[in-house]
C-alpha cells in the first residue's frame, strides 16, 4: 500500500436469519455510535436474505467471495464434521479494509470503536481480552499442556475471538489452510463447543506475528487509555442512557452475551442486562444515522 495513502478502515460481522433479533440490536447500537465507519456483513450461511434486506437502512456491504467462504466451511467440517459459519470470520483478512475490526453479533456497541485501531503499531493481531486463566478453559483443555507443542505463554493467551483487530492480508486463506493439519493434531485438546475460537487462537499464537489484547495493553501500561469489552455474565454493572458502567473499571465499549443468549433455546427473554439490549433492539435510528 502507498505509504502516503490513508488506510481504509472498517468492521466485519457475521449473521444469518436465525439471529435476526440480535442483528437488529447490534446494528442499531453500532450505527448509533459509529455513523460513518464502513461495515461489512459476512454471511453465516445461505439463509441470510432477511439480514441483507437491512443493508440500506444500516449502510453495510456484503462479502461475496463464495470460494473463500466455502474454504472456511471446509475447515469447519474437518474440526466438527459439519459446516459452522463461525469459521467464516477468517475471510476478514481477505476483505477490502486495510485495517479492520471483527465483532461477533451477540454484542451491543456502546461507543465509537475508532480507538481500537490505534494499537496496530504495537501488535499485528489483537483481541479484547486474553491471558485470563479463568477463560483458558473455553479455548484449551488441560490436556494441551501434556502435548508440549505450544509454549505456556501461547496457551495462556487463550483469547476471546468475538472481537479482534488486524490488517488485510496479514493472514490469507492459503496460510490458514496450511495450518489446518497441525491444528487437527490438537483437536482433542480444543474446547470445540466454542466453535472457531480454539483454532483461531492456534492461528494467532503460531502466526509469527505480534499479538496481544486491549486488556494486556492496559495491564502492561502500554496504553492506559483503552476501553474494554464486558461479558454479560459479569454482575455489578450499571445501565443507563444506552451505556454500561462498572465502578472502578475502565470505560466499556462493548457488551457481549457469548454462551448466554444460546440458552433456553435461543430465547432472549432472560438474558442479563436485558434493559440495555432492549434499548438498542427497540431503537429507531434517526435519518442522519441510517444515511
Amino acid at each position: 500500500m502507498d505509504a502516503t495513502k490513508k488506510p481504509s478502515r472498517g468492521v466485519y460481522f457475521l449473521a444469518n436469519n436465525k439471529v435476526y433479533e440480535l442483528a437488529v440490536a447490534f446494528l442499531n447500537s453500532f450505527r448509533t455510535h459509529n455513523r460513518e465507519l464502513d461495515l461489512c456483513l459476512i454471511p453465516y450461511d445461505q439463509d441470510v436474505d432477511r439480514i441483507i434486506a437491512l443493508k440500506d437502512t444500516y449502510a453495510f456491504s456484503v462479502f461475496q467471495d463464495d470460494h473463500l467462504l466455502a474454504s472456511c466451511d471446509a475447515i469447519s467440517e474437518k474440526f466438527h464434521g459439519k459446516r459452522l459459519g463461525a469459521y467464516r470470520k477468517f475471510v476478514a483478512w481477505e476483505g477490502t479494509f486495510d485495517e479492520f475490526i471483527y465483532i461477533d453479533l451477540d454484542t451491543v456497541v456502546l461507543d465509537s470503536v475508532d480507538f481500537a485501531y490505534e494499537n496496530l503499531h504495537r501488535c499485528d493481531i489483537y483481541t479484547s481480552h486474553s491471558n485470563i486463566e479463568a477463560i483458558r478453559q473455553w479455548v484449551w483443555k488441560d490436556s494441551i499442556y501434556e502435548k508440549n507443542i505450544l509454549a505456556p505463554e501461547q496457551i495462556a493467551f487463550a483469547a476471546n475471538t468475538g472481537f479482534f483487530v488486524s490488517t488485510r492480508h496479514l493472514l490469507n486463506m492459503g496460510q490458514i489452510e496450511a495450518k489446518v493439519d497441525a491444528g487437527l493434531r490438537l483437536k482433542d485438546d480444543m474446547e470445540l463447543k466454542c466453535m472457531e475460537q480454539p483454532f483461531l487462537n492456534y492461528l494467532i499464537v503460531t502466526s509469527g506475528h505480534r499479538y496481544g489484547s486491549l486488556l494486556t495493553f492496559l495491564v502492561s501500561g502500554a496504553d492506559p487509555t483503552v476501553k474494554l469489552e464486558m461479558w454479560a455474565g459479569n454482575p455489578g454493572c450499571i445501565v443507563g442512557d444506552g451505556k454500561l458502567h462498572m465502578p472502578n473499571f475502565p470505560p466499556i465499549f462493548l457488551l457481549h452475551w457469548a454462551g448466554i443468549w444460546q440458552s433456553d433455546n435461543g430465547s432472549l427473554s432472560e438474558i442479563p442486562y436485558k434493559k440495555l439490549w432492549d434499548h438498542y433492539r427497540n431503537l429507531s435510528l434517526s435519518a442522519d444515522v441510517s444515511s
